[in-house]
């Protein structure tokens, strides 16, 4: 049999136009029936369409596995480099998949930072106002007028009442790196992939 050149971007609609192909050959195949007086059936005839449709379908999958199993060669060997990443296609269409966890990740960490900063605002408030009650009711209203005091009182207090924000990953910088990597990833994931499966042949 004759080998067909044909591109990736081509093999893939063919495929598509397969897969429907396929699905209609199912839709109402008579493969066998019952023959009764009243209702005969013409065996030979019943034979030659069954015969037909089951070899016709056949012919669409053997068909439809040899396109697939090019597409998925040529996937494992073409190289394609996506921003600062590199690899196969096939490695490409699994990466666009998997970068999903990473999403995940993402989202997750940029909630968690903003609920973590919220707290710590509300908590370094509270020790605020707490401080502000102490410094009236040890003072009194005129706390100006001792500034040393004051200094004393709100730098022993805040040491008792210390509010830190515990951040030994600073989810910032990661959080910037990800959203760099996934954002370059995605938005030129899909047109590399499709000009090289315009330029890339396979033969079927």
């Amino acid at each position: 049999m004759t080998s067909q050149q044909m591109s990736i971007t081509q093999a893939l609609a063919e495929l598509k136009l397969l897969d429907k192909r396929l699905s209609k050959h199912l839709d109402a195949p008579v493969w066998a029936d019952v023959s009764t007086v009243s209702k005969p059936v013409d065996a030979e005839k019943l034979k030659t369409r069954a015969l037909s449709e089951y070899q016709s379908f056949m012919a669409l999958v053997t068909r439809r596995d040899a396109i697939k199993r090019a597409i998925v060669l040529s996937n494992a060997t073409t190289r394609v480099t996506i921003d600062k990443w590199e690899g196969t296609v096939a490695e490409a269409i699994e990466h666009k998949k998997s970068i999903q966890y990473k999403q995940n990740l993402l989202d997750t960490m940029k909630a968690q930072l903003l609920q973590v900063r919220a707290n710590f605002e509300t908590q370094k408030s509270a020790v605020d106002t707490r401080l502000e009650r102490l410094l009236q009711s040890e003072l009194g209203k005129d706390v100006k007028t001792n500034p040393e005091t004051i200094t004393a009182l709100s730098t022993s207090f805040r040491n008792n009442n210390k509010v830190e924000l515990v951040d030994p990953l600073d989810l910032a910088a990661k959080i910037s790196t990800l959203e760099s990597e996934i954002d370059s990833f995605e938005t030129n994931v899909d047109w590399v992939l499709s000009e090289a499966n315009g330029r890339t042949m396979i033969s079927v």
